[in-house]
């Protein structure tokens, strides 16, 4: 195994330990769910760049300083409360390939039939049109801690339907 692929994998090993309470630490600071998402995998990305710096230091301390960073950064947008509430632009174009975007979409549309339907329509309301769990509760007609666990359900399963993806197209190996 390669050093380069050694670092990717204590990386991965790291952000598979360390990521969730990473994220609550997030949500509890009042960063919204899929914001939060997006700066621990940022965090993560940071520490991969820098790992054979960090790899023998304290390298956790380091990606808690950058989520604290982050975070703060994220606070001090100028603005309305509304627009503390952005969570990121879904039409904004970018870098990626129109094929590759074209792939995705296909998996996300075959992980989604994996779901059940009220896990489906949770995804949608929370992380499509963006309702707090209170907003979606209300619109399902359930509890918010229903929704919450909805969610849960429902982002476990797609996580490991996406960790089988990867496995099996063979972009990581163990």
């Amino acid at each position: 195994m390669s050093e380069k692929e050694q670092y990717d994998n204590e990386v991965i090993d790291l952000f598979r330990e360390h990521s969730g309470v990473m994220l609550g630490s997030l949500i509890r600071r009042g960063v919204p769910h899929p914001v939060a998402e997006e700066i621990v995998n940022d965090v993560f990305t940071a520490l991969r760049i820098h790992w054979d710096r960090l790899r023998g230091e304290n390298h956790m301390a380091y990606a808690y300083r950058i989520a604290a960073n982050e975070c703060k950064k994220w606070w001090r947008q100028e603005g309305e409360p509304e627009q503390r509430r952005y969570y990121g632009d879904l039409d904004v174009p970018d870098d990626r390939d129109e094929y590759q975007e074209i792939i995705d979409r296909i998996y996300l549309g075959q992980a989604l039939q994996g779901l059940s339907p009220r896990e489906r329509q949770t995804v949608h309301l929370r992380f499509i049109r963006q309702k707090s769990v209170k907003e979606a509760a209300d619109d399902m007609g359930v509890s918010e801690g229903a929704v919450k666990g909805y969610t849960r359900d429902a982002l476990r399963k797609l996580r490991e339907r996406a960790d089988r993806q990867i496995t099996k197209s063979g972009e990581e190996e163990q």
